[in-house]
């Protein structure tokens, strides 16, 4: 990594990672969803998602039965472990707007909605869709409207420099 450029899948490994690590950040990216009341009773599923995933990163989601392919970059899967209901975040990260494509077709809803209640992404039950971009994009590309959140770079920035550094880099 030079001049404090991160290539998209470094930050979404960055972003996964905390996911895992941090009970605070897992907890603050929880309460941007539809699923906020879940939070302090879900637990990730990234050990079940890792198993399923073989040598893949976990919360890579590239996998379909009948497209070999999904459009989702990240897959989170998560489980309230009273009921056992599971909930996934589709999460999508972009830059620019050359990179929300498959947003303009409305395809992220479509391939959740196609996932759910599979085994081979462990039975979720509801979902939502997430894209991770920097506020600008946020504001003037109405693509990003297709997603159930958006979540600008610079408020994860602040547990995540890196997204920050991503801004600057950009300017």
């Amino acid at each position: 990594m030079q001049d404090n450029t991160f290539f998209s899948h470094e930050l979404d490994e960055i972003f996964a990672s905390m996911l895992v690590d941090s009970h605070e950040f897992r907890s603050w990216f929880l309460s941007r969803t539809k699923f906020a009341r879940l939070w302090p009773l879900t637990r990730l599923l990234h050990a079940e998602q890792q198993a399923i995933q073989g040598p893949d990163p976990w919360w890579r989601n590239w996998r379909s039965v009948s497209t070999g392919r999904i459009g989702t970059k990240m897959l989170f899967i998560f489980e309230v472990e009273q009921t056992k209901l599971r909930f996934a975040l589709h999460v999508e990260s972009a830059r620019r707007g050359d990179e929300l494509a498959a947003a303009e077709k409305g395809s992220y809803r479509a391939i959740a909605l196609a996932m759910m209640n599979q085994e081979c992404f462990l039975n979720y039950m509801d979902f939502e869709t997430v894209l991770l971009a920097p506020q600008a994009l946020i504001v003037n590309d109405a693509r990003t409207l297709n997603f159930d959140r958006r979540i600008p770079f610079e408020t994860i920035a602040g547990f995540l420099p890196q997204f920050g550094q991503v801004l600057r880099a950009a300017a």
